[in-house]
C-alpha cells in the first residue's frame, strides 16, 4: 500500500537527497575500493549512499520494489525504483565534483517520477512526470542552448565511436564547445539550461544510471531520441538530448554526416 502523504515525485527528491547528504559527507575523505572489471569500481560511499536512499524508500514506499547499482534487487511490485546511489564514482573518488544521485521510478515499465541530485553544488532537480523543477524555489527548468556547451559520454562500457567523431569534427566545433562527462548529472543540465545537448551511446533501458536524468530532460522538453533521431531505446541505440529542436537538428545531421 502506497503511503498517500507524499507524491512519488516527493519520495524520489527525498531519497535522493538522503543518498546526497551520505556522497557530500564522505567527499574528500578515504573510501575503500570495490573493483570490478576494467578500470570500474564502487567504494564504501556508494554502499551507504544508497543504504540512505532504500531506508526512505522502506519507509514511505514499503511495498515498492528497488532495484539498485551497489546492492540486490528487493521486493517485487510493478512499481520499481531505480537508485544509482552515486553516478560517477571516479569523479567522487578523485575529488572532481562532477557526480550525481539519482532515483527514478518506473510504473509498469513507465517512469513517472525521478529525482538527480547533485551534492557538491546542493543541487537538485525532479519530475513528477510531466513538469521538471529545481528543488529551491520549486522553479520550473528550462531548456536553453545558449550556453554552447555540448556535453559527450566516453565511458568505455558504451560505443564510443559517434562522440569521439563528434569531438573532432570542425563543424560541430564551430558551434559548440565540447565537453567530456561520466556522470549523467550533464544530462540533468541540458533540462536545466545549463549545457545545450548531452550525446552517448549504448543501450539505455531500465538502466540505474540514466533513466532518472531522461525523465528529468523530458518533461523540461528538451528533446531527446537515439543517435539517429528516433524513439529512445529502440533501433540505433544511445541518446542524444538536446535543448530546443535546432539544435537535435543540428547535432543529428553532423551526427549521421560522421558515420
Amino acid at each position: 500500500m502506497v503511503i498517500a502523504t507524499l507524491t512519488d515525485s516527493d519520495v524520489a527528491l527525498r531519497a535522493a537527497l538522503a543518498g546526497a547528504e551520505v556522497a557530500r559527507s564522505r567527499y574528500g575523505a578515504h573510501n575503500r575500493r570495490f573493483e570490478h572489471e576494467g578500470a570500474d569500481f564502487s567504494t564504501e560511499a556508494d554502499i551507504e549512499a544508497e543504504r540512505a536512499i532504500r531506508a526512505v524508500l522502506s519507509d514511505l514506499r514499503p511495498a515498492d520494489a528497488v532495484v539498485g547499482e551497489e546492492l540486490e534487487t528487493t521486493g517485487d511490485s510493478s512499481r520499481r525504483w531505480l537508485v544509482d546511489p552515486i553516478c560517477g564514482t571516479l569523479n567522487f573518488a578523485a575529488q572532481v565534483p562532477v557526480f550525481a544521485v539519482n532515483v527514478a521510478l518506473e510504473i509498469d515499465g513507465v517512469t513517472t517520477a525521478a529525482a538527480v541530485a547533485d551534492p557538491v553544488a546542493g543541487h537538485a532537480f525532479r519530475t513528477d512526470g510531466t513538469g521538471a523543477f529545481g528543488r529551491l524555489g520549486e522553479r520550473a527548468l528550462a531548456p536553453s542552448s545558449t550556453s554552447q556547451l555540448a556535453s559527450v559520454n566516453l565511458e568505455s562500457g558504451y560505443e564510443g565511436g559517434s562522440g569521439i567523431r563528434l569531438l573532432s569534427d570542425d563543424v560541430f566545433r564551430s558551434r559548440f564547445s565540447p565537453r567530456c562527462f561520466s556522470s549523467t548529472l550533464a544530462l540533468a543540465w541540458v533540462a536545466s539550461g545549463q549545457q545545450a545537448a548531452y550525446i552517448t551511446g549504448g543501450d539505455l533501458r531500465g538502466s540505474v544510471h540514466w533513466t532518472a536524468g531522461i525523465a528529468v530532460c523530458r518533461a523540461a522538453g528538451a528533446v531527446v531520441t537515439n543517435l539517429a533521431g528516433g524513439e529512445l531505446h529502440t533501433g540505433d541505440h544511445g541518446l542524444l538530448a538536446a535543448a530546443d529542436a535546432e539544435t537535435h537538428a543540428f547535432l543529428l545531421e553532423r551526427l549521421d554526416a560522421l558515420r
